[in-house]
């Protein structure tokens, strides 16, 4: 049971040891602390860049897709009737004197 708890508080101590991390800050804080008040200006760093570039292009090219084509459905042929042709037949002219 000891065992268990001088586990536990060093896993404790080793989760909280970043609150404890300050560097060593804490000491002799009394002797700056009257000048707490003094307000410090830093100046921002300077940074020379050259102005941007700004560059147009053309838009591309619209591209228009025809819609396919329609079918195309043709007339039918006009119907055309011959007369029949003759059927076979033999035809004799004779000429008998009398």
């Amino acid at each position: 049971m000891k065992l268990l708890k001088l586990v536990l508080a060093a896993a404790a101590l080793g989760l909280a040891a970043p609150a404890f991390a300050d560097g060593g800050h804490h000491r002799h804080w009394h002797k700056h602390h009257k000048h707490h008040w003094k307000h410090h200006h830093h100046h921002r760093p300077v940074v020379v860049m050259p102005p941007p570039r700004i560059v147009y292009y053309a838009p591309p090219p619209r591209v228009y897709y025809a819609p396919p084509p329609a079918p195309v459905y043709y007339a039918p042929p006009p119907a055309v009737y011959y007369p029949p042709a003759p059927e076979p037949s033999l035809s004799l002219r004779i000429k008998i004197p009398l």
